[in-house]
């Protein structure tokens, strides 16, 4: 038997006007059901189910949902396991009850491992900023899934080398007002707390897509090429895909005034890993064409021009890549990262 949960969304049920005359209902009463993720959809992923009227209007608030003839506690469904599933509305409606006819949808395990993008904003005169960037290499330890970029803020002209040009639009749009603050997942509001089992609790949420990404060098071009595959259908949602050019071995002072890196303050020639040096795509993304996002796709995005101005050296660089809903508000849907001169293939 199949292992169901049930929680809160919307997908797609017909009923045809004879099967609903058939019942004594007139046509204009016919359920239409719908969801925005179409007929193919991963285990582990809540799926909002809506029901409409046959003239528009909504009803999913009046409606019952049930899959292979189970109750659901609510519109919000989602499925334990892989396999094929019907799922129908019912709604009482003057005294008579409707029902519509059963939506199949198939259900298939997630092929893309899960990452979570930590953006830290910080700057080297900024002495707590040490504190988040020695967690962060502790959590990038213990796991490799974990994503740091390091967005350098600089308070007026060579306050901080490293200093990223656009760095005020994310700051405006995210709320960002101090210094540090490592945000998870480009979602508003979600500063990380410094805990690993905050980043364990993302990395256990299934993604309903994944990246594979290849980066290479020819003289002074870079050559940058990023994929989207998709599980489900994201056809109605307004995708946008950011791609980043991060880079380490970057040396300057760093102010400190906590007890990490021995306490030293400054710290003398302190790395500074994971820096954000270009957005290739602009800080908030390219879209990606709607036909571009259907179930099975592959959306591929293609760089190649001159290695921008900020990087110091290429071969320390990496490409970090990620999809980003753009309804919701921005907040990224997976990542991914290679190295320059590497490829990594969808995971």
């Amino acid at each position: 038997m199949k292992k169901i949960t049930f929680i809160i969304l919307s997908f797609l049920l017909m009923a045809t006007a004879c099967d609903i005359k058939e019942e004594g209902i007139s046509e204009e009463k016919i359920i239409l059901v719908s969801n925005p993720y179409g007929e193919q959809l991963i285990t582990q992923y809540d799926v909002p189910f809506e029901a409409k009227d046959a003239a528009g209007n909504e009803v999913t608030a009046n409606a019952t949902f049930y899959i292979d003839g189970q109750q659901a506690a609510s519109n919000i469904l989602r499925f334990e396991q892989a396999g094929s599933y019907h799922i129908t509305a019912q709604l009482s409606l003057e005294g008579q009850t409707i029902i519509s006819q059963p939506l199949q949808v198939q259900v298939i395990e997630p092929r893309h491992s899960t990452k979570v993008m930590v953006e830290d904003y910080t700057g080297t005169w900024c002495t707590n900023c040490p504190r988040v960037a020695y967690k962060l290499e502790e959590a990038v330890s213990q796991n490799n899934h974990i994503i740091p970029v390091a967005i350098h803020y600089s308070r007026w002209a060579g306050d901080d080398p490293f200093g990223f040009s656009d760095i005020h639009d994310l700051t405006t749009a995210y709320n960002i007002s101090a210094l540090p603050s490592p945000v998870i997942n480009r979602t508003l509001n979600f500063i990380w707390d410094e805990n690993y089992a905050t980043l364990q609790t993302e990395l256990n949420r299934v993604k309903p897509l994944g990246l594979a990404l290849s980066a290479t060098v020819s003289g002074t071009d870079l050559n940058i090429e990023a994929k989207v595959r998709f599980d489900m259908d994201f056809s109605q949602q307004d995708l946008k895909l950011v791609v980043y050019i991060i880079e380490n071995g970057l040396h300057a002072d760093q102010a400190n005034a906590t007890s990490y890196y021995g306490g030293q303050n400054p710290i003398p020639n302190f790395e500074q890993k994971h820096t954000l040096r270009a957005a290739l795509t602009g800080v908030f993304g390219q879209s990606i064409p709607h036909n571009n996002c259907e179930a099975n796709a592959i959306y591929t995005y293609q760089f190649n021009g001159s290695i921008p101005a900020a990087v110091s050296d290429v071969n320390n660089c990496a490409i970090v890549a990620f999809v980003i809903d753009n309804d919701t508000p921005s907040k990224m849907i997976n990542v991914q990262e290679v190295s320059v001169g590497d490829i990594q293939d969808f995971d």
